[in-house]
């Protein structure tokens, strides 16, 4: 039940109450007994109403400490795979970059000693 449709329901039930008791045709004794009833009928209501939310409210802070306890460990893992990918992936351009530097001093050698013959 949302907070609103309860404080509704309890201020009816008050309302209701109220009404019944006003209108009946009592003693002003039995009247002032059964507001003095009625009242605490509302207030129990009330409490029961109040104590509802608070347990659905502790029960929702458990459940989404749950949650952000498991996105955390769903984040950590997640950067963890992706921190290998990115150190596999540098490996490999730095190999790569390796053999590029190799092959371009090859050919330099191989253009100086071109051009060192043509002379």
């Amino acid at each position: 039940m949302s907070k609103g449709k309860g404080i509704g329901f309890v201020l009816g039930a008050i309302g209701g109450a109220i009404a019944g008791v006003l209108l009946a045709p009592r003693s002003g004794k039995e009247t002032r007994e059964d507001i003095k009833q009625g009242a605490k009928q509302a207030k129990d209501k009330a409490e029961k109403t109040a104590n509802d939310l608070q347990e659905k409210g502790r029960v929702a802070k458990t459940e989404s400490k749950k949650a952000a306890i498991e996105v955390k460990k769903q984040g950590t893992e997640s950067a963890k795979r992706v921190g290998k990918e990115i150190k596999k992936t540098a490996k490999i351009a730095k190999k790569e970059g390796v053999k590029t530097v190799t092959t371009a001093k090859k050919s330099t050698k191989a253009v100086k000693k071109a051009v060192t013959k043509k002379k």
